[in-house]
């Protein structure tokens, strides 16, 4: 004859299961339904992405620049040689050019033998100066002219330092 205690448990044991499960499905089914959902969220993550980078790899068709809205609208071309003789065909020297780039007569060197590249503003500053006139161009480099009369100062000083080797001792 079974144990009364044996069979009471194995009852109790079958009806906590069947309780377990009446409770424990519709969480297992909305599990279920949220996986899908988070598959398939990363399915469209995925080709949004992809996508993303196709466009980033096209040239926009109405020539402007994606990125930083700061950024200047266009994108101007630029060549060493055809920096040379832009400053060549306003007739100024690499330290009369640079004020005009808001750029020191060194980096116009290094711009021109194409060590280095300008930055993207210098980039439109050069592409406006492409679009001036010679008399343009010299107008406004009379304009900054206070600026450029610091080179005659180191000249009285060379001078002052000839005289000085002149004298005789």
């Amino acid at each position: 004859m079974p144990n009364i205690a044996s069979v009471l448990k194995d009852k109790i044991v079958r009806l906590t299961r069947k309780e377990f499960r009446q409770q424990v499905e519709p969480l297992r089914k909305q599990v279920l339904a949220q996986r899908k959902t988070i598959t398939s969220l990363k399915a469209d993550i995925d080709q949004l992405q992809r996508g993303i980078k196709v466009l980033s790899k096209e040239p926009r068709k109405n020539g402007k620049v994606d990125g930083d809205p700061t950024a200047p609208t266009t994108r101007a071309r630029f060549s060493p040689s055809g920096l040379r003789k832009l400053r060549e065909k306003f007739g100024l020297s690499r330290e009369a050019f640079a004020p005009l780039l808001g750029a020191s007569h060194q980096s116009v060197y290094s711009w021109e033998r194409g060590s280095n590249r300008p930055r993207p503003e210098v980039i439109e500053k050069i592409a406006i100066l492409r679009g001036m006139s010679k008399r343009q161009v010299l107008a406004v480099v009379e304009q900054h002219g206070p600026k450029a009369q610091k080179p005659a100062a180191t000249e009285k000083k060379a001078t002052k330092k000839k005289a000085t080797k002149a004298v005789p001792e």
